[in-house]
């Protein structure tokens, strides 16, 4: 397959970012091949409902080992949404249903929710893929579902690109919360009431084993109450970090470079603006009214909130 990019003055910085990303994953061996060992089957006729109905019947599965990974500043910055993964993980439990609870391909659990979510009419969403292709195959593997196993809510065995996946018992418990996109008519929210306190409350739990997004989220939060702010306001915040700055520069080719070096952080730090905001909208934390971040709520109120519905053991 070939592709032909047209860089223009416009473009040229978002383009040169994708460039950058592409190839640390390409490293990491983040790129998922498709699946060639299974047929793509068709959810066209599973409604949200028969996804539930396929959990009422998992309570005896053996469920994996969470393993919670260390993350200074949580997921990724491309990571801007909880909801791919939580459909993704109705899918997962419905292929482990179909297997008799033995793990299931990394590969196949891509290309069965790329299916399900172009034909579900998911894609219509914020953060589901617009449409079938491998950038967004891509994306969706390495961005939005790999994150789950990062917090303990799947676990990957040997890798992404070869691998297996097995769900977790916190993930089952996520999984069961009743979701507006998945089990409602009325779509007015990415996440219930009760699911954004479930996660704020589980990620405040996992806090202390490494997995600092809940951390990085409340400093934000503050941050974000203490006066009016505006987009740059917060790429600033990322970018006078230490800590922040300190971790990129650790695994930044361009850490010799200052030049460079300042680009990237720059990219960097606007990557996860652009994707903690967007997180902190859907828990409900700040208004979803466009270039306005007000806060509506505080971290530690909805972690108690959530608190008793999130058990880790």
């Amino acid at each position: 397959m070939e592709i032909k990019i047209v860089i223009t003055k416009k473009n040229k910085e978002k383009i040169l970012r994708l460039i950058d990303q592409l190839v640390e994953f390409e490293a990491e061996g983040m790129i998922v091949e498709p699946s060639t060992k299974t047929d793509l089957k068709s959810f066209e006729a599973i409604q949200s409902e028969g996804l539930l109905k396929e959990l009422s019947t998992s309570e005896n599965l053996e469920f994996a080992k969470p393993e919670i990974k260390q993350r200074q500043f949580g997921a990724w910055g491309m990571f801007n949404s909880y909801t791919p993964g939580k459909a993704a993980l109705r899918v997962l439990m419905k292929l482990l249903n179909e297997n008799t609870g033995n793990p299931i391909k990394f590969s196949r659990l891509i290309d069965e929710c790329m299916i399900y979510f172009s034909r579900s009419g998911l894609y219509k969403y914020r953060g589901f893929p617009k449409r079938i292709s491998e950038s967004a195959r891509g994306r969706l593997a390495a961005h939005l579902i790999l994150p789950y196993h990062d917090m303990g809510l799947m676990r990957v065995y040997d890798g992404i690109k070869d691998g297996h996946i097995m769900l977790t018992k916190e993930g089952f418990g996520f999984a069961k919360l009743q979701n507006p996109l998945l089990d409602e008519d009325r779509k007015t929210r990415n996440l219930s009431k009760e699911e954004s306190e479930w996660l704020i409350s589980y990620l405040k739990a996992i806090d202390g084993l490494g997995y600092k997004e809940f951390s990085l989220l409340k400093s934000l939060t503050d941050f974000l109450a203490i006066s009016e702010r505006q987009f740059a306001d917060i790429v600033s915040w990322f970018k006078n970090n230490k800590d922040f700055v300190q971790w990129l520069r650790e695994g930044s080719r361009y850490k010799d470079d200052p030049k460079a070096f300042l680009r990237q952080l720059d990219n960097v730090a606007t990557t996860y603006t652009s994707g903690k905001v967007a997180l902190l909208r859907e828990l409900g934390i700040l208004s979803t009214s466009r270039a306005t971040y007000k806060v509506l709520s505080g971290l530690e109120e909805s972690s108690q909130n959530g608190k008793g519905k999130t058990q880790r053991k």
